[in-house]
């Protein structure tokens, strides 16, 4: 996958487009992005998925925050087959263009864009005044086509990013994951911490996940690491350490059955099934008792129920 931050340097060979944030990349926008490499290979074009940093709503002011990394976005483009990913800068500049000029000079003329595809929700241009029924009034005009993708369903529940974020902070990783057909997942490198972990009998690999980034309420959690290749179980505290005040938010996996070295490694750590909230104990000895505990339901949940069960979306 070629990877572009400019709209200007996109060859203008032609492509089909899809136009979006993605962020949570959940089932509504993979249905987007399959429906563009669909269409991508009928016509003999690359798809290419247009999304922008940093996101509209934050550049804007908004304190939103983000489901997926720009680093996961991604891979997750990959995975899903397109084969450009232009990552368009959102500057003032760029926020004033018109919805027509959007349309007609940076889709038509600079990406030579043949198909559009975007959801049903999608707006666009200065302030967001353009729409799905001003997209396909356009595109009608310049000869090129496009899809506009009804909203997908759970249930009678419309899947949203928003929906998906309102999960995560109450703690409802199993919907969250329902929501993005797969596990909410925590990418990054391993940082050496307080080094409390080690002298409690707990090494843990230690996270501090990018400030803006939505992450599940405060707790502990039943994951799944992957590092070095290898995938192992883990039982991980995600807060800010209310027993030792001072430490900063950050994630922290204690990986059962493992010996060895993470410092500077890059690990995904993906929850499975939320073990209790965030607590704050008398002392460290308290912590230390409850931290066996949790490792113990970790230890009879893996034992009593079928692994993919627990990962079952």
């Amino acid at each position: 996958m070629k990877i572009y931050f400019d709209y200007k340097r996109v060859p203008p060979d032609g492509a089909v487009v899809a136009l979006g944030n993605f962020d949570g990349f959940h089932l509504g926008h993979q249905e987007i992005l399959r429906q563009t490499v669909l269409k991508s290979h009928s016509l003999c074009l690359p798809s290419l998925a247009m999304t922008f940093q940093p996101h509209p709503r934050r550049f804007f002011g908004s304190d939103l925050s983000l489901i997926t990394s720009l680093g996961q976005k991604m891979s997750l483009l990959k995975k899903a087959g397109i084969d450009i990913a232009l990552i368009q800068q959102f500057t003032q500049g760029f926020a004033s263009i018109s919805p027509q000029s959007f349309i007609q000079d940076v889709l038509a003329a600079s990406l030579g864009c043949r198909h559009i595809v975007v959801g049903y929700d999608y707006s666009f241009g200065r302030a967001g005044s353009g729409d799905t029924s001003l997209i396909k009034e356009l595109t009608s005009n310049l000869g090129i086509t496009c899809d506009i993708i009804p909203p997908v369903m759970y249930g009678q529940e419309v899947i949203s990013s928003s929906a998906t974020r309102n999960f995560l902070a109450t703690g409802n990783i199993e919907m969250a994951a329902k929501y993005m057909g797969r596990p909410f997942t925590v990418r990054g490198r391993v940082t050496p911490g307080a080094g409390r972990g080690k002298s409690l009998g707990f090494p843990t690999a230690n996270i501090y996940p990018f400030s803006s980034a939505a992450l599940p309420a405060y707790g502990v959690y039943l994951v799944q690491v992957c590092a070095m290749g290898n995938s192992y179980w883990g039982v991980a505290n995600l807060g800010s350490h209310p027993t030792f005040p001072g430490g900063k938010r950050s994630l922290e996996a204690f990986i059962l059955d493992f010996q060895g070295d993470l410092y500077g490694s890059l690990v995904s750590v993906s929850f499975i099934k939320r073990l209790r909230a965030e607590c704050k104990f008398p002392d460290a000895s308290n912590l230390q008792k409850q931290q066996m505990e949790d490792v113990k339901l970790a230890k009879t949940l893996l034992a009593n129920d079928n692994m993919l069960k627990l990962q079952r979306i």
